[in-house]
């Protein structure tokens, strides 16, 4: 999962080691996915909020017309592969009844399980499913007897804890249901609970989202160790994505990966995945160039996410019906996110009926036929063809190696060159200044750290 560097380890020696990264199947089958939804939904939706308060009255979570299907027809009618649901924003609030709290949709006007619908809906419309669970949790900070930065001192915990009358009882004595131990203190013990009543209710999990973002203003310890540790045993093949060690943020939330973006990414320390620390923050211009590679200490394979809503705000809010992204936007997005060797996850968040606006299914039903009339067709067997977008792949199993490439067309019996780059990785998306009809097409690899097997594709893109 990591190749160590040591001080003696040169310029080339760090580019060889480089090239020896490899990514995990798991890691593999989540780039391949390319397109991930984010829905955010709950009291936020009724309140106009973008962070609750924590204290929100459940009351206000009342959907009128909560239509899971809806949403999973309409994503995997615009190309997406799998979906991600804020089971616990901030607020605290739980879209599923969980056994901890009250603060949930079974204390609100609805009493439905928001995570059981729309992992039905998912399997029913050949989608994965994920969950964003936050960290941060406003209601465990501010509510009575809350857990959150509470000073509990660590103690054994068994996971689950059950409660007073827990259905689950006869299957842990059972050991249908596995039952483990870490010693933790109260918030890191619910948030364990919270975790596996998540892994264990609602079929496969493929991703666990972990935001970074704190609007507390207590201090509370993360006990990452033990979380991971839960979701590798429970859910082996689920990505732990942002605040995890299989997938980074882009550093951003514009939609737009880095026009040089590596998997292969330097890190400082020993090789953990535990308080690790990239060489480059996750905001800089640049994670993983020559300059970042003298100062590793080890390399991993950690690749980019790109996430960016479809609306100017997570949640909705009907005053921005008028402002969803156009289609030439989201094709836009896609070429500098998937397209720059990264996943995009875009939000696209229900209203108050429970429902994806009219207006967002629109743009995401163009969108879709877009992608597949422009990028699911390759144009490479039916030259002379106009074209305006090259297209370029890395075999990522077996590493990333470009470092710069040139593209030229065979224009009137000439070539000549019509694109350069640096990284490819698992996607590259070059948009062409204006269209062109060459005869051939052809790719020069300028530098690479080991052979790199890479294809070409070529494509028109009517938004351009």
């Amino acid at each position: 999962m990591w190749v160590e560097i040591t001080p003696d380890d040169g310029p080339s020696e760090l580019r060889r080691k480089a090239s020896t990264v490899r990514p995990s199947p798991r890691r593999v089958s989540w780039q391949r996915q390319e397109l991930t939804a984010f829905v955010h939904f709950g009291p936020n939706t009724f309140t106009g909020l973008e962070w609750g308060t924590g204290l929100d009255d459940p009351a206000v979570f009342d959907p009128s017309g909560l239509d899971c299907g809806q949403w999973a027809k309409a994503l995997a009618g615009a190309e997406f592969r799998s979906v991600i649901l804020t089971a616990k924003h901030h607020d605290g609030f739980c879209l599923w009844p969980s056994r901890y709290l009250e603060h949930t949709v079974a204390a609100s006007p609805f009493r439905g399980d928001v995570v059981a619908e729309l992992a039905t809906a998912a399997v029913a419309h050949g989608l994965a499913m994920g969950f964003y669970l936050s960290p941060a949790d406003l209601h465990q900070e501010k509510a009575s007897g809350g857990y959150y930065g509470n000073g509990s001192p660590v103690a054994e915990s068994v996971i689950p804890t059950l409660v007073e009358g827990d259905d689950r009882a006869s299957l842990v004595a059972s050991g249908e249901l596995p039952v483990f131990t870490y010693v933790v203190d109260d918030y890191n013990r619910f948030y364990l609970n919270q975790l596996y009543e998540l892994l264990t209710q609602y079929g496969p999990i493929a991703e666990v989202w972990l935001d970074g973002a704190n609007p507390t203003g207590t201090a509370q310890g993360y006990d990452y160790g033990a979380w991971f540790d839960l979701v590798r045993r429970l859910a082996p093949e689920a990505t732990i994505a942002v605040g995890g060690p299989d997938v980074r943020w882009v550093g951003n939330e514009s939609g737009y990966a880095r026009d040089s973006e590596w998997s292969v990414v330097p890190f400082t320390g020993v090789p953990s995945d535990l308080g690790r620390s990239m060489v480059a923050g996750e905001q800089a211009e640049d994670v993983a160039g020559p300059s970042q590679l003298l100062e590793a200490d080890y390399l991993r394979w950690y690749p980019a996410e790109v996430d960016v809503s479809i609306r100017p705000g997570w949640f909705y809010h009907a005053e921005e019906d008028d402002q969803v992204k156009s289609v030439p936007e989201l094709l836009d997005i896609y070429r500098k996110s998937v397209g720059r060797n990264a996943v995009l996850l875009l939000n696209i968040p229900p209203d108050g009926r429970g429902l994806f606006s009219e207006t967002d299914v629109a743009r995401l039903t163009e969108f879709g036929a877009t992608v597949r009339a422009a990028y699911g067709t390759d144009l490479s067997g039916s030259l002379p063809a106009a074209i305006n977008v090259v297209g370029l792949s890395e075999d990522i199993t077996q590493g990333q190696q470009v470092e710069s490439f040139a593209v030229d067309a065979s224009i009137e019996g000439e070539w000549v060159e019509i694109a350069t780059g640096t990284t490819i990785g698992h996607r590259r998306l070059l948009p062409l200044s204006d269209p062109i009809e060459p005869t051939a097409v052809r790719l020069r690899i300028l530098s690479s750290r080991a052979e790199a097997p890479v294809t070409l594709s070529l494509h028109f893109d009517p938004t351009l």
